[in-house]
C-alpha cells in the first residue's frame, strides 16, 4: 500500500512539473512574439501579418513542448542533447525557409523540398516510438536531404544571379547536415550505451 502511494505521489509530482514546464513554454513564446509586435510600433522595416504571428507561435510552442516532453521522457542527458539539436535545427530550417527561402527566395519551387526534412523527422520519431536506435537512423536520413537539395540546386544553375552563390548554397545546406548528423551521433551513443547495459544485465 505504501509503495502504491509512493508511486502515485511521484506520478502526480511528475505531471505537475510537466504542466509547469508547458506553461513556461507558452509564456516564453508569448514574450518572443512581443518582440516583433513592439518593433512594428517603431519601424516600418518590421512588418508581420496575423498569419506570421500564428505560424511563429505554432512553431515556437510546438518546438518547446516537444523538448519538454523529451525532458520528462528520458533522463539521459545525451538523449536530451540530441533532441535539442534536432528540434532547434528543424525550427531554424522551417523558419528561414518560410521567411526568406534557403535557396534564392521563398518563391523558389526547390525550397518546398526542405519540408521533407521535418516530415521525415515526425514519421521516423513515431515509427521508432522515440527510441534512440530508431532516432539515430531518422536523423541520419534528415542529414542527407540538405546535401541532395544542394546538388539539385547546383545542377539547376540556381547558384547564378539573382540566386545564391554556390558557396552560399553549399554552406547553409552543410550547416543543416552537420547539425542533424550531431543529433544522430547523440542518439547512436545512447543506443550503444543501452545495448551495453543489456549485455551486462544478461
Amino acid at each position: 500500500m505504501q509503495l502504491l502511494n509512493t508511486l502515485n505521489y511521484r506520478t502526480m509530482k511528475s505531471e505537475h512539473k510537466l504542466k509547469k514546464h508547458l506553461v513556461l513554454v507558452i509564456l516564453v513564446t508569448g514574450v518572443l512574439l512581443l518582440i516583433p509586435l513592439i518593433a512594428m510600433q517603431f519601424t516600418t522595416e518590421v512588418v508581420w501579418t496575423l498569419s506570421d504571428f500564428l505560424i511563429a507561435g505554432l512553431l515556437l510552442s510546438c518546438t518547446g513542448a516537444a523538448f519538454v516532453f523529451a525532458l520528462h521522457k528520458m533522463e539521459n542527458n545525451t538523449y536530451r542533447l540530441g533532441v535539442g539539436i534536432a528540434l532547434i535545427s528543424t525550427l531554424f530550417l522551417v523558419w528561414a525557409n518560410l521567411a526568406v527561402g534557403i535557396v534564392g527566395n521563398e518563391s523558389e519551387d526547390i525550397n518546398v523540398l526542405y519540408y521533407i526534412i521535418p516530415a521525415i523527422g515526425l514519421v521516423g520519431a513515431f515509427l521508432s516510438r522515440f527510441q534512440s536506435h530508431g532516432l539515430s537512423y531518422t536523423l541520419s536520413a534528415m542529414a542527407v536531404i540538405p546535401l541532395i537539395i544542394a546538388i539539385v540546386a547546383l545542377m539547376g544553375y540556381l547558384q547564378e544571379p539573382p540566386h545564391n552563390t554556390a558557396t552560399q548554397i553549399l554552406g547553409i545546406n552543410m550547416f543543416f547536415t552537420v547539425m542533424f548528423s550531431l543529433a544522430a551521433i547523440s542518439f547512436r551513443n545512447v543506443a550503444r550505451d543501452e545495448n551495453e547495459k543489456e549485455l551486462i544485465a544478461e
